[in-house]
């Protein structure tokens, strides 16, 4: 009989988090936590070094090792089929050495530099409870298990989802860095959560749970948005449109600065890569201008109309686009960020208008409102309730909601789709309050 590497390690994983729940719901109950200790370190081991393996079974041996050794107790055995790996007789790296070679290969996905750090920390820690059981007793605080626990389950998980199918698209790309043919690499599989699942149904409901209970830096994120209020935030946009001028997606461009911080070009749209995975919607509405008063020259005079803007920007992280003053490591921890913006703008200027053609030339009354909505979650917690949102309005006026707009008229006055020219900057201070 033979059991697959890879499913070996996710039935652990089903398996450390029932045991996890069980400790959850009795925490006095010291076999369940030695059941989530065992089974979570059983599981991260068999699986980190499993993808080091499809790469090269040579990656898993220890430094000290002889290439002598390697040939003869692993290689000839190997090929005379006496054993079932060429590391059967061989000593290998354990479950933090394997978790650094992913990482130095560049092939470890999903955690940023501090968010690493703290993992590795908590694997680290994981191993010593675990040293413990193999070698004599346990004897541990249930809160501390919780909070390491708390913080390898989810994310490794994760990582373990995305490091996977990183490997499949590189075999795929880049064969030649994998020993073992491309098909093999992909037999092995992708969709760690699905397999698990398949296992455990409530497996999702559980790691809600690891998260929102024992993971201390999303808790500690939740907390610390819940209720606050970012004062005089400062905010510059700018947006330019151009109408539909050219291939589609016709949208207009997009640059913020201030405790938002974008750049988006719809042209670009199409490269923009991990680990923002952004998307971008927008539409400008521009009403048409209206005479309502003329000067000496023909077709001049002060006309009166409006602008709006609306876009949603999704970013899989926040960090690099939030920037907000004592939130640099709660940034760290946010993902799936849902950026709405609406600004309003009705004026009057000094204009051209004829029969097919409108220039403002100089707005003097304006008045209107911007408004930013920031949504998000922590990583890997998806229920609604703890979704984050916060709100920042700002009044609009002629000095810092300056605007330039050159376009075409339909026969019936209303502004032709396109080609225009419309560059409008956006200056504001206000606070950003969450819920």
């Amino acid at each position: 009989m033979e059991i697959d590497p890879r499913l070996n390690g996710i039935h652990s994983l089903a398996e450390a988090l029932k045991a996890f729940e069980g400790f959850h719901n009795n925490p006095e109950d010291i076999y369940a936590i030695k059941d989530s200790i065992l089974r979570t370190h059983h599981a991260l081991e068999t699986l980190f070094k499993h993808i080091l393996y499809l790469i090269s079974p040579t990656l898993l041996i220890k430094n000290e090792t002889k290439v002598e050794k390697i040939i003869k107790e692993g290689y000839y055995p190997w090929f005379r089929e006496e054993i079932a790996t060429p590391l059967d007789k061989l000593e290998t790296i354990g479950l933090i050495e394997a978790i650094d070679r992913l990482k130095n290969l560049g092939i470890l996905q999903g955690l940023d530099e501090r968010e690493f750090e703290a993992f590795k920390g908590a694997v680290d820690e994981l191993r010593k409870y675990r040293n413990k059981i193999q070698h004599f007793a346990l004897k541990v605080d249930p809160d501390r298990i919780g909070r390491v626990l708390g913080i390898v389950l989810p994310r490794a998980i994760e990582v373990l989802e995305q490091t996977y199918n990183y490997i499949y698209s590189l075999a795929l790309t880049k064969g030649k860095y994998f020993e073992f043919p491309i098909r093999a690499v992909s037999e092995a599989g992708g969709g760690v959560y699905n397999d698990l699942n398949k296992l455990l149904p409530k497996a999702q409901k559980i790691m809600s749970l690891l998260r929102y209970n024992y993971d201390a830096l999303v808790s500690d994120a939740i907390q610390f948005f819940k209720q606050r209020i970012f004062q005089g935030q400062s905010v510059s946009l700018n947006i330019t449109y151009h109408g539909k001028v050219g291939p589609p997606p016709y949208m207009p461009n997009l640059s913020v600065n201030g405790f938002v911080n974008l750049n988006i070009d719809e042209l670009r749209m199409s490269i923009i890569e991990a680990p923002y995975n952004l998307r971008y919607e927008a539409n400008i509405e521009i009403g048409p201008p209206k005479l309502i008063s003329k000067s000496k020259l023909p077709s001049h005079g002060i006309s009166k109309s409006y602008i709006r803007f609306d876009a949603h920007i999704y970013a899989y992280k926040a960090q690099g686009i939030l920037n907000l003053p004592d939130a640099e490591e709660k940034i760290e921890v946010l993902r799936d960020l849902h950026i709405l913006i609406k600004a309003n703008l009705n004026y009057e200027a000094k204009a051209i208008v004829d029969n097919w053609h409108y220039d403002c030339i100089e707005p003097l009354k304006v008045n209107g409102e911007l408004y930013i909505q920031i949504m998000f979650t922590p990583r890997g917690y998806e229920s609604k309730e703890v979704k984050l949102s916060g709100l920042y309005k700002a009044k609009l006026d002629q000095k810092n909601a300056p605007f330039r707009l050159h376009a075409f008229l339909n026969p019936d006055g209303t502004i032709k789709d396109g080609p225009m020219n419309l560059e409008w900057n956006i200056n504001t201070s206000g606070d950003l309050t969450f819920e």
